[in-house]
């Protein structure tokens, strides 16, 4: 038809136009992917820590006590030299309460994202029933010792305490890793100290079995039997830091100033 003419491309002005659109959708899609990503890890992670208070439960209900730092000694290899935390996860593992390793060491972690990237797989066991010590791999031949857990979890020792008081809500059992001692969740930057989210927050685990965000924990624990606040956990729990030989509480993998964690008799 004569006088009409076909417009087959975008003028620069609604080309403009719909870059800005695009623009501003990925604005508002890229943080509602984040949020979704950091609500399933989270979602993840509450259930691997539930998982773990369930299976401290379980040998407190079957041994009637807590576990001990002289536990620890039962599954270990000095030769591997591994951590506390990593043997804590070894006696879960002898007596059968957790024995996958994903309980611990969670995918999202970029610390474990690390290791995996680094050393091409994870360990696919925790304890090693024919030797009767910790898995090998999981202990540490190729980690140096150090294969890295998402978690830290408590050990209590006290003689003349009554366990079934563990079993309140108002006691931590275990958190996810990088809680500092001045209670705030450490950055990604610091490397083997960081906490899982940065130092966004964390999440706690406590003997009921429920998990609680903590953005971080100043002014949210007091000692215990005392009115006095705290920001060590450990110090919720009886006989913290005892004078008394082997019967501290204390976190195991606890970051802090470097003299919570990884404790040896």
């Amino acid at each position: 038809m004569e006088g009409f003419k076909s417009k087959a491309s975008f003028s620069l002005v609604e080309l403009m136009v719909s870059v800005g659109i695009i623009a501003v959708l990925l604005g508002i899609i890229f943080p509602a992917v984040d949020i979704i990503i950091e609500h399933s890890q989270r979602t993840k992670a509450a259930r691997n820590l539930r998982t773990i208070a369930l299976g401290y439960v379980n040998f407190i209900n079957d041994f009637g006590r807590p576990i001990y730092f002289d536990d620890l000694s039962t599954v270990t290899n000095s030769s591997n030299k591994p951590l506390d935390i990593n043997l804590l996860a070894a006696l879960l593992a002898k007596y059968g309460y957790i024995k996958n390793v994903s309980v611990w060491a969670w995918d999202f972690d970029y610390l474990v994202k690390n290791y995996k990237q680094s050393k091409g797989s994870l360990p696919t066991k925790i304890y090693n029933a024919d030797s009767g010590y910790i898995d090998i791999d999981f202990a540490g031949r190729y980690s140096g010792g150090n294969f890295p857990l998402s978690i830290a979890c408590c050990v209590i020792q006290s003689p003349h305490f009554d366990y079934t008081k563990l079993l309140s809500s108002k006691f931590p059992c275990a958190c996810s890793r990088g809680l500092y001692s001045d209670g705030r969740w450490r950055k990604k930057s610091d490397g083997n100290t960081g906490g899982i989210w940065g130092d966004k927050g964390g999440l706690i685990v406590f003997f009921d079995g429920h998990v609680e965000w903590f953005n971080n924990i100043i002014n949210r624990f007091t000692k215990y039997n005392s009115a006095n606040a705290t920001t060590i956990l450990c110090e919720t729990l009886p006989n913290a830091h005892s004078s008394l030989p082997y019967t501290d509480s204390c976190f195991l993998n606890w970051q802090g100033n470097g003299s919570y964690g990884n404790i040896h008799k």
